[in-house]
């Protein structure tokens, strides 16, 4: 009888997980991919969610579709400018939501701690989030492609100056998205995050134009003017009645000036040195949207195979007109004198029924300079884009921070598991 040989059981080999690489909080682009696809499942809409997007989105198609059909045949850069701004407003409405949900939402579900526990780092997680919500934007930008292009066609825009202005759209909403990412990790209520993300964005859709109004009172000069009008009372009949003859002939010859006195009359009038804050409205995403279209020459945009100016180009000289500030004749205002104007200059050197055409045609070429000047202002979007660059990067900085364990402190009442 042979004996059995006994079999050692096999040793027990402890497994350890891979050690992490890096800092522990550096996004990876497979962790970022991962947090990414984890998150675009667990957000999908409920059945109320969808059917408040479908409502959102048949609104802005029909909107879309009513302006296709009434517009001309012409080129027409409006109905392109409308579904840029429907993609700019629709992306910092919805993404802004999701974000500022995303953090506490998972806190409170206590689905946030296991993420943390995992290999993912702190900016894998955070980058995830951002992107999964940044998303929307870009499916909101699909769903109106349509349009998009059709409106483009009839636009008389280049596709470059189209590439650019959509890149600085979803940059914005990037921007916008971060923001409400921040205000997650930082209030524990769901409620109070989205408050604050749509205040921060109207803020700068809404409350920079309202702080140029404002400020505008801080760098206007205010003077005293002191001009000299006739006073029409004092006239009998005869003198009037002659005063309006020489009106409307033009010729005040006949007139004798002892019998016409001039009073003055006081007013305050204000300068207003709006290039000092023309920086609030840069600032404004819309404005730095409309900056980043293309110039359109009033003179010459059809030779340029361009449309007429629209939204944006109206937009961009308003702008312009408040970067080049006050010009020379409102700085060096001359009081009037109608005294002066009927017996003075005009007396002495009447013009001419053809000099005063001169005059009026130089005035309107005057005029006419000055808007081609206004239109023709190079563009400046970049500290628009700046300022969303800092909000970027700032509203990460601070989700990073939040989502490195562990813990230094917690608020009061705050669920991590």
């Amino acid at each position: 009888m042979t004996d059995t040989p006994v079999v050692a059981p096999p040793k027990e080999t402890t497994v350890h997980p891979p050690a992490r690489r890096g800092n522990p909080w550096r996004p990876t682009p497979r962790g970022v991919a991962l947090m990414t696809s984890i998150e675009l499942r667990r957000r999908r809409p409920s059945t109320k969610g969808y059917v408040l997007y479908g409502i959102l989105f048949a609104a802005v198609i029909a909107i879309c579709i009513l302006a296709a059909v009434l517009s001309t045949s012409d080129l027409s850069s409006t109905n392109l400018e409308l579904v840029l701004i429907m993609v700019l407003g629709v992306g910092m409405l919805i993404a802004p939501s999701l974000s500022a949900t995303s953090i506490n939402g998972d806190s409170g579900e206590g689905v946030l701690a296991p993420l943390q526990m995992s290999h993912l780092t702190a900016g894998d997680i955070a980058f995830g989030k951002l992107i999964a919500s940044w998303l929307v934007s870009v499916i909101a930008l699909l769903a109106l492609s349509p349009f998009l292009i059709y409106a483009f066609t009839k636009s008389g825009w280049h596709l470059d100056e189209l590439a650019i202005t959509l890149a600085a759209i979803l940059f914005m909403v990037l921007a916008f998205t971060a923001v409400g990412l921040a205000w997650s990790a930082i209030a524990a209520r769901a409620v109070a995050s989205v408050s604050l993300a749509h205040l921060t964005t109207g803020f700068f859709a809404v409350g920079t134009l309202v702080l140029f109004a404002v400020a505008g009172t801080l760098v206007t000069d205010t003077k005293t003017v002191t001009e000299y009008y006739l006073d029409w009372e004092t006239l009998t009949a005869d003198e009037q009645k002659a005063l309006d003859d020489a009106y409307a002939t033009g010729d005040f010859s006949a007139l004798d000036p002892a019998d016409y006195q001039c009073t003055p009359q006081e007013w305050t009038t204000g300068l207003t040195h709006t290039d000092q804050i023309a920086w609030l409205l840069l600032a404004n995403p819309i404005v730095t949207i409309g900056e980043t279209a293309p110039i359109v020459d009033p003179e010459t945009w059809r030779e340029d195979g361009r449309a007429a100016p629209g939204a944006f180009a109206q937009m961009h000289s308003l702008v312009a007109g408040a970067r080049l500030g006050p010009q020379d004749d409102e700085i060096d205002y001359e009081p009037y004198n109608e005294c002066d104007q009927i017996f003075g200059t005009a007396a002495a050197e009447e013009l001419s029924p053809e000099e005063q055409e001169a005059q009026w045609e130089a005035d309107q070429a005057e005029y006419d300079a000055y808007q081609q000047e206004l239109a023709n202002l190079p563009r400046a979007p970049w500290l628009g884009l700046a300022v969303q660059a800092v909000l970027l990067v700032g509203s990460m900085l601070i989700v990073v921070r939040r989502l490195r364990v562990p813990y230094k402190k917690l608020r009061a009442g705050t669920r991590v598991a």
